[in-house]
């Protein structure tokens, strides 16, 4: 395969990889909690040549791959700014306003956090996420008594009837870049260690909204359908191209 062709179906596959991303932000511009992915790529170094780990550091070798760049490798991040705080009314419903704050859950596989405070109640009376993990307190799992009043206060306070049975524990992460991802909102510490316990900042009766601009995503989704195009578009013409240097060279 010719550098023409390579090129453009490398960025063709990017356009792919980019396609799936915003679509899959598209599909949780209304889930609680969820962090948009962004498409993150960097442009691979001579050191991380073959030639340059065979020890071929050679002039003529470098030069070729300084006037054509090498491969782009392409990963996903996570961008963890905050969503808009929308007032739901609610009584289990509860935003968080640090960005770093996240409610802590349990889960089959452990430990996990959340923003997603849509929280309700299980046919035991356990406080637990959408998805029917148990939500987490300073004393462990919140059960609440049945037949009251359920209100929750900006310090995370649970109380029933004016009289408190719980308080939510939320933690903080200096930097959650490094958490990784596990559904649409949950995330576990993946290498990070483990986050300290801070005073809950909430807001009553709202939730954190997905951060994701639904305009902006469209206007991306048509772009990366457009860019993905002309990519095919280049690589047939190269492949024509190619196919009619080949002819003229057998007449």
């Amino acid at each position: 395969m010719d550098r023409g062709t390579y090129a453009a179906a490398s960025a063709g596959m990017a356009s792919l990889l980019r396609l799936q991303i915003v679509s899959n932000n598209l599909a949780n511009a209304a889930t609680p909690g969820y962090k948009r992915q962004v498409l993150v790529g960097s442009e691979q170094s001579f050191e991380d040549t073959l030639a340059f780990k065979l020890g071929l550091n050679d002039r003529k070798i470098r030069g070729d791959h300084e006037r054509v760049p090498g491969v782009v490798s392409l990963r996903t991040e996570t961008d963890f700014s905050q969503g808009p705080i929308v007032k739901t009314g609610n009584d289990l419903d509860v935003a968080l306003t640090h960005e770093g704050d996240f409610f802590v859950i349990n889960t089959p596989s452990g430990e996990q956090y959340t923003r997603a405070g849509n929280f309700s109640l299980s046919d035991d009376g356990r406080l637990v996420t959408s998805d029917g993990f148990e939500v987490r307190g300073d004393g462990g799992a919140i059960t609440i008594p049945a037949g009251g009043t359920i209100k929750i206060y900006e310090n995370g306070s649970i109380r029933v009837n004016g009289e408190e049975v719980a308080r939510l524990r939320v933690v903080r992460f200096d930097d959650p870049s490094g958490l990784k991802r596990e559904g649409s909102s949950r995330f576990s510490l993946g290498n990070l260690p483990r986050p300290r316990r801070v005073d809950p900042e909430i807001v009553p009766r709202s939730l954190e909204m997905a951060n994701v601009s639904v305009v902006g995503s469209m206007v991306s989704l048509i772009a990366v359908n457009r860019g993905f195009e002309s990519y095919t578009k280049v690589a047939r013409a190269i492949d024509e191209m190619n196919r009619q240097s080949l002819s003229r060279r057998r007449i």
